[in-house]
């Protein structure tokens, strides 16, 4: 199953560091386009802008 990821999920895995958790319980996150901005403004944590800075693309099978 493949889910669209909101801001405050993505945003708090990452922060308690089980952003792997995501690939662990789906085939693939999708991220928009508005999410993405939001979780690289200014006052975002450095290490949740650290993440998505380059996006994790499954291997193909």
């Amino acid at each position: 199953m493949i889910v669209v990821a909101d801001t405050s999920p993505l945003n708090y895995l990452v922060l308690i560091s089980e952003v792997e958790l995501l690939s662990a319980l789906f085939d693939g996150v999708l991220i928009p386009v508005e999410v993405h901005r939001e979780l690289q403004r200014r006052g975002t944590p450095p290490n949740v802008r650290a993440c998505l800075i380059a996006p994790r693309v499954p291997a193909p099978a």
